[in-house]
């Protein structure tokens, strides 16, 4: 009986528990080699830790797997959660063939704002680049054209903790150990 009572407990604990991915896949993708070269209006740039640059457009991003999540993305934030749709930077790593074991991720935004944070540290929140929001493409004026999605509700209990990591206008991201 005690056994039962207990195993009736823990199936309520973990049955409330979060878990799984914070997005839902759109479509799958990938780029089957190195990037593609843009032909497009570059909109973001990847640096890899050997220095390899690699500059992308909107068609090279959308060859990858597009997700998508609808999260809340500011801490004081009283609208409705958004839907932001984009890349998934876990995927970036993968495609460039980084060896993720003290690799460090750096932001730069377009106006020089710029954060590095271990990719350990990332990793569990699915950091998303997104490049839709609501439907919309993101522009200049709505914080894009690519900006780091998380899933504000991964953030808790401190997810002021974390307000520096939510970049937006994302020119650059670099890769280093």
């Amino acid at each position: 009986m005690r056994y039962g009572t207990l195993l009736l407990l823990l199936a309520l604990l973990l049955g409330g528990c979060k878990g799984g991915a914070s997005y839902t896949v759109v479509r799958t993708g990938g780029w089957d080699g190195p990037p593609p070269a843009p032909r497009g209006e570059v909109l973001l740039t990847l640096i890899t830790p050997d220095g390899r640059s690699y500059d992308l457009d909107r068609a090279g991003l959308e060859r990858l797997t597009w997700v998508r999540r609808t999260t809340r993305h500011h801490p004081h934030e009283t609208d409705p959660p958004s839907t932001f749709e984009g890349v998934l930077l876990e995927q970036i790593i993968r495609e460039l063939n980084l060896d993720t074991e003290g690799l460090v991720v750096r932001f730069v935004a377009l106006d020089d704002y710029r954060i590095d944070r271990p990719w350990a540290e990332l990793a569990p929140l699915e950091p998303i680049l997104a490049l839709v929001q609501d439907g919309r493409p993101l522009t200049l004026e709505n914080y894009g054209p690519v900006r780091v999605i998380f899933p504000y509700d991964r953030l808790k209990p401190d997810p002021t903790r974390y307000n520096a990591l939510w970049v937006w206008q994302v020119r650059v991201v670099e890769f280093h150990y």
